[in-house]
């Protein structure tokens, strides 16, 4: 696994600050809570709208997407092949309203499949089956320990000053902040096979089971991926600790706009990253990231690059 966290890095993001007429103020909040929210450019960095971003708060099935970062570094790493069959272990149905493939301890699914039911779904079973089989090359004793471990090195790595994590899968109680949960989107969307399994609108897996083979089949969690938007990714997620949780991502054509550093015409990539935390309802989560993303690419639209852009060497707090 240290093998694998060479492909970990710290992420240097320059933020050059709020659009102060932006800030969205109009969301219905549940009781005792109020949502925390990110709406950045990924590739520069740039924050469109933020509120409540370094706020301590449960993230949900949100964890899985760690969860999936991880095992796709080690799926790197050591060459995994991703139809390998992983073993469903006692622990992994602990969580039964979350066992959502209704495993079975001794059950066998592939690692793709796993990893796209954790991804889709709010799941529990799957991502603790990932977490067991990618530990147990560290630890044969305690391979969950071990796997939630590298998990945290990859907080600690990519800046997530308010992430400990506590478990394997969003079933336990994990707290974190918009911003740190940002900071995992923008590593995530690297891994462009991560960021393909969670593109995908449906799927259909196959669980092996001592009575032979069954298929089932779901839909994604996140709805925006089936709208418009450019919304190409990520993971829908909700739980009774964290609410209602999103983290998206869209992405448009390059275009050519001036190199503030060379003044010469340049292409520059665009994509948006949205994180909503806390909402209180499915609908209002998807209602007000629709809005963001339609929001932000104008914004995006009206801004000119400047210095900043090419400032990445540290990580600036977003602020609140």
């Amino acid at each position: 696994m240290n093998k694998a966290l060479t492909y970990l890095c710290a992420l240097g993001v320059a933020v050059s600050g709020l659009f102060s007429s932006c800030s969205y103020q109009n969301i219905v909040t549940p009781e005792k809570t109020t949502p925390s929210y990110v709406a950045l450019e990924v590739n520069s960095g740039r924050v469109l709208y933020s509120s409540n971003s370094n706020l301590k708060r449960p993230i949900g099935m949100l964890t899985n997407l760690a969860t999936a970062v991880v095992v796709m570094d080690w799926v790197k790493a050591y060459r995994v092949d991703m139809n390998r069959l992983i073993t469903v272990p006692a622990e992994a149905v602990a969580w039964q309203r979350t066992n959502l493939l209704r495993l079975r301890p001794g059950d066998y699914i592939s690692v793709r499949d796993a990893l796209y039911t954790a991804l889709m779904l709010d799941d529990s079973a799957c991502a603790t089956t990932l977490a067991y089989a990618c530990g147990s090359t560290l630890s044969s004793g305690n391979p969950e320990g071990a796997f939630i471990a590298q998990m945290n090195n990859l907080a600690r790595r990519l800046g997530m000053t308010s992430t400990v994590f506590k478990g394997s899968n969003g079933a336990v109680i994990t707290q974190s902040s918009a911003r740190d949960m940002a900071l995992l989107g923008m590593y995530a969307i690297n891994d462009t096979d991560l960021l393909a399994i969670t593109a995908q609108t449906g799927c259909t897996v196959t669980i092996h089971t001592p009575a032979g083979k069954r298929s089932q089949s779901f839909r994604n969690n996140n709805k925006l991926l089936s709208g418009s938007g450019h919304v190409d990714g990520l993971k829908a997620g909700q739980s009774r600790s964290a609410g209602c949780c999103l983290m998206v991502t869209a992405r448009r054509a390059s275009v050519k706009r001036v190199n503030p550093a060379t003044g010469k015409e340049a292409t520059f990539a665009q994509r948006l990253l949205v994180v909503m935390l806390g909402m209180p309802s499915s609908d209002s989560r998807y209602r007000e990231a629709a809005r963001f993303l339609r929001d932000g690419w104008n914004a995006w639209d009206a801004w000119l690059p400047t210095n900043d852009y090419l400032d990445r060497t540290k990580f600036i707090l977003l602020p609140n």
